[in-house]
């Protein structure tokens, strides 16, 4: 049900980034082009996976993870940078399985996860709690370099 993306799966996955970036008003007016996310973890594995919730050969979400080293919690810490789930799919089981999943595919990796979750989006909120996440207090910033 969970695997690395295919390049075959790259316009389903493209339409779903579209739909979240568009949705979320923290990546409104953003726009990206998730094939230079593929290529980049085909080049450099070790930087993150694409992953794509196969159903019947039909994409019904996908999820970004990255790696990367914390000293602070002493090992890998895998970051959930992107989820999103095709619209008819929410509201099911699929973003509880992925975690679950995460956590069986990288139990001898990773020390723990980490996810960003918009702020008005209470009921991710609520799910990350039920399944283990808590909040920190360091707040997340982020600058971006500008581009003319």
């Amino acid at each position: 049900m969970f695997r690395q993306a295919l390049e075959a799966d790259l316009p389903h996955i493209q339409k779903l980034v579209d739909e979240l970036y568009a949705d979320d008003p923290n990546t409104q007016g953003l726009t990206t082009d998730v094939r230079r996310t593929f290529v980049e973890f085909q080049n450099k594995p070790d930087k993150g996976q694409l992953i794509v919730f196969d159903e019947d050969g039909t994409v019904a979400g996908y999820c970004i993870i990255i790696f990367f080293w914390s000293n602070e919690y002493g090992g890998n810490v895998i970051d959930i940078d992107e989820i999103c789930i095709a619209k008819e799919k929410r509201r099911t089981s699929l973003a509880t399985e992925l975690i679950n999943w995460l956590e069986k595919e990288f139990s001898d990796d990773a020390v723990g996860f980490s996810l960003e979750i918009a702020h008005h989006n209470h009921a991710a909120q609520n799910l990350a709690r039920k399944l283990g996440f808590s909040a920190v207090r360091n707040q997340h910033m982020i600058k971006i370099k500008e581009t003319s």
